[in-house]
């Protein structure tokens, strides 16, 4: 090896040794953040890490200003419902952003109404509407017509 590249090299290996060595003692988070997008240097600490999904399985308008929502928890954690906001195909849209709906159990299916004030609009058949359910770290986007 050349004595002119060994200098460099060194300096190089030195500083990927500490860049290692702090990703080695930094603080570890005590939950599992398992969206590694949003923090890629720590794996998941739980073991099997909890996956929270949230599917419609179906749906039902039963008035103008309501419809039942049916869910399904196919994770294995809990998801808590903390607010809801329904938007029609003209961008109108109701927000219930003070609901506390349920808690879905890991593997269970709910039914859930969804009410509107009628105000901004109504719901008809035929029409498209968009259902943003929240939890407390996710959006759930569904679309029913």
């Amino acid at each position: 090896m050349n004595k002119n590249t060994l200098g460099p090299l060194a300096v190089v290996l030195v500083g990927v040794a500490a860049f290692a060595t702090m990703l080695a003692f930094a603080e570890q988070p005590t939950s599992c953040p398992c969206n590694t997008s949003s923090n890629p240097w720590y794996p998941c600490l739980q073991n099997p890490c909890p996956m929270q999904t949230l599917t419609m399985t179906s749906y039902q308008i039963k008035t103008p200003t309501n419809f039942t929502l049916n869910l399904m928890n196919p994770g294995n954690a809990g998801i808590a419902l903390i607010a809801y906001y329904v938007k029609d195909s003209s961008g109108n849209q109701y927000a219930n952003s003070n609901w506390s709906g349920p808690t879905i159990a890991p593997g269970a299916a709910i039914s859930i109404d969804i009410f509107i004030d009628g105000r901004a609009f109504t719901f008809h058949t035929g029409m498209y509407y968009t259902v943003s359910i929240v939890t407390s770290n996710r959006y759930y986007t569904f679309t029913i017509s």
